[in-house]
């Protein structure tokens, strides 16, 4: 069985800045853990910290999966994956009045001998959604997913804080709605 080959899926290459551009596309969800992992935060050998995702709340995984595996489920929310430079688009060839948004191919390569941590995407936001994905009785769920290439992982903690510090909506505006 091969476990060395590329996963090519039709995305968007959206310029936002000229240093700076997303990705996004649609994959399915039980093919994240091939080509992406989580970062976790833990102290190196110098006691500095390392990564930044905190420890899965399986109360919350277990709950996505339950809906995940009921009759209806729709997930319209985009994880968020960090990719290394390994990942590579190929724009389409296709003229538009639009030169902020090309269709193309996102490139990624799959090894699935390898260490997570060897692996060219890390999960910035959508931990849990990821766990449940994976650990849900269903053979298949795509999902939206919103990428960029970090330079290194002092982008994708600081990407991480910024996606993480929004203020949550408090519990009687839930309850209401």
């Amino acid at each position: 069985m091969t476990t060395r080959y590329e996963l090519r899926v039709p995305a968007i290459e959206i310029h936002q800045r000229p240093d700076r551009r997303l990705y996004t596309f649609a994959v399915d969800g039980k093919e994240i853990s091939k080509f992406a992992t989580i970062s976790r935060i833990h102290r190196d050998k110098d006691r500095e910290v390392q990564g930044y995702q905190r420890p899965e709340v399986l109360s919350h995984i277990a709950a996505i999966r339950r809906y995940l595996e009921s009759d209806d489920p729709l997930v319209p929310n985009a994880l968020v994956i960090a990719f290394n430079d390994e990942v590579k688009f190929e724009a389409a060839e296709v003229t538009s009045d639009v030169d902020y948004a090309i269709p193309g191919t996102l490139v990624i390569p799959v090894d699935e001998s390898i260490a997570d941590e060897e692996k060219p995407g890390w999960i910035v936001d959508g931990q849990q959604r990821t766990a449940a994905l994976r650990d849900a009785r269903i053979d298949r769920f795509p999902v939206s997913v919103v990428a960029f290439i970090a330079a290194s992982d002092s982008e994708q903690r600081a990407q991480f804080i910024l996606v993480n510090a929004t203020r949550p909506l408090p519990k009687s505006l839930i309850y209401e709605l």
